[in-house]
């Protein structure tokens, strides 16, 4: 589509002097007197501009505006109308129109003027759809998995509502990649996505970070709540915030504004709220580490994002991903992993999951020289816990003892994989949190609170 306009009037003078202008200018002109053939070539053809007449029989033009932006919601309309008033101008423009032109209509240089910034305007408006798209494409969640096609669901189903979403799962589930999806595909799409590490916000730090501050009636720092007007915020791994800065971020989610240093009236907001956490926030709660009003003000709407090890059907398709990455990002040969080798990769437990599998499958790109990646190939992670297994083998030990001493380097191969979070590794396990911390204690393994 190249510089193509569609003009609409039922007055044939128009019609022919608005032609003669637009070819003159090296436009290509297309022209109908009534509502009903505009729509019928609008839903066969693509324009890059319509100029459309308001007063017309059978249907008016802002009946017809109407469902044109139904049909084509990027589309760029210029109204035209003799018996134009400022009421008709705002209606229409709140329907979509991007201009409203008086008739007579200008003297031509304006007119051409008008029409040039039209259609810059429409070209800009498809390059945010193709950035956009590409942004979806580059966040796309992978896998044929009941659990990803559930997540799937939920983010279609959850992605213009309103309310609150806590995104769960373990570390490299892929929460980052739903909580971009549920931007970018949400009517907030247009403005900003921004993302706070909750890691970083302290005591010292949070209000500057969050609110921003103002000095002698100069805005010094704007903060991210008013970086992500009318968007989207992200406060990632939330579980992480400490118990003063989770009553700031309680007030800002019930009151819908806040306070900064330095400014006497309070800010309003207009935002969407994401959370994610790869912790157990009710364990939390009960540890005392997460306020429970806190809780029920994030947890509105829910994606939980099951692990990798519950959907290994997807490992498959999440290999041939990897490889097709890596062959477009360095320009090498595609290689291709046998059954055999897919087996052993689904027998895996990957603690890291889809990001763990990532980083396996991409140095495996490099590292194995034939196209095809066979069973003998996969080294799994571990080769230091199997020579301390064989070693314990070799041990001269009674029963009772091996079952101590290879229990005690189970449990500590799965904690370390799970980076010593107890209700992961719990569910890991398939055993409740009180049994675990009772295996720590008998085994003198120390809690994460005591570990430095």
């Amino acid at each position: 589509m190249s510089n193509r306009i569609l003009i609409v009037d039922d007055e044939q003078s128009i019609l022919e002097s608005l032609s003669l202008i637009l070819r003159h200018n090296k436009y290509d002109v297309d022209t109908c007197a009534d509502g009903f053939t505009a729509l019928e070539k609008v839903n066969n053809s693509d324009y890059d501009l319509i100029l459309l007449d308001i007063k017309m029989p059978k249907m008016d033009g802002i009946e017809v505006l109407e469902k044109i932006i139904e049909m084509k919601p990027n589309q760029v309309v210029i109204m035209i109308s003799g018996h134009g008033n400022i009421e008709t101008a705002v209606d229409a423009t709140k329907k979509g129109a991007y201009y409203f032109l008086e008739k007579p209509l200008p003297d031509i240089p304006e007119l051409v003027l008008t029409i040039r910034n039209a259609i810059e305007f429409r070209k800009s408006k498809d390059e945010v759809l193709r950035l956009r798209n590409k942004q979806i494409e580059d966040n796309e969640i992978i896998g044929n998995s009941a659990g990803i096609n559930n997540v799937l669901e939920l983010i279609d189903k959850f992605k213009d509502l309103q309310y609150n979403v806590l995104i769960t799962g373990e570390s490299g589930t892929g929460k980052m990649l739903v909580a971009n999806q549920l931007h970018l595909k949400s009517e907030r799409s247009g403005k900003p996505f921004v993302i706070i590490n909750c890691a970083q916000l302290n005591e010292t730090n949070a209000d500057n970070e969050l609110f921003g501050n103002m000095e002698n009636n100069v805005l010094r720092s704007r903060g991210k709540l008013s970086e992500a007007e009318g968007g989207t915020i992200l406060f990632d791994e939330v579980s992480n915030l400490n118990p003063d800065v989770q009553s700031k971020l309680l007030k800002v989610i019930d009151e819908g504004k806040f306070a900064r240093r330095g400014q006497s009236n309070e800010v309003k907001t207009d935002l969407r709220f994401l959370f994610t956490s790869n912790k157990d926030l009710k364990s939390e709660i009960q540890d005392g580490k997460f306020r429970e009003d806190l809780y029920h003000r994030i947890n509105v709407m829910t994606i939980d994002i099951p692990p990798l090890r519950e959907r290994t059907e997807d490992i498959e398709v999440l290999t041939g991903y990897f490889i097709g990455q890596v062959m477009r990002l360095y320009n090498v040969e595609p290689k291709k992993f046998t059954d055999g080798a897919l087996l052993r990769l689904k027998s895996f437990r990957w603690p890291g999951n889809v990001r763990e599998l990532k980083n396996y499958t991409e140095r495996l790109m490099f590292t194995i020289e034939d196209r095809i990646i066979k069973e003998d190939d996969i080294e799994l992670p571990g080769s230091r816990h199997s020579r301390e297994l064989n070693d314990l083998l070799n041990k001269n030990l009674s029963l009772n003892d091996f079952q101590n001493e290879s229990e005690k380097m189970f449990l500590l191969k799965m904690l370390n994989d799970y980076r010593y979070n107890i209700s992961q590794t719990a569910e890991a396990l398939k055993i409740q949190r009180s049994h675990l911390y009772k295996l720590m204690s008998k085994y003198d393994i120390p809690t994460p609170s005591k570990i430095k």
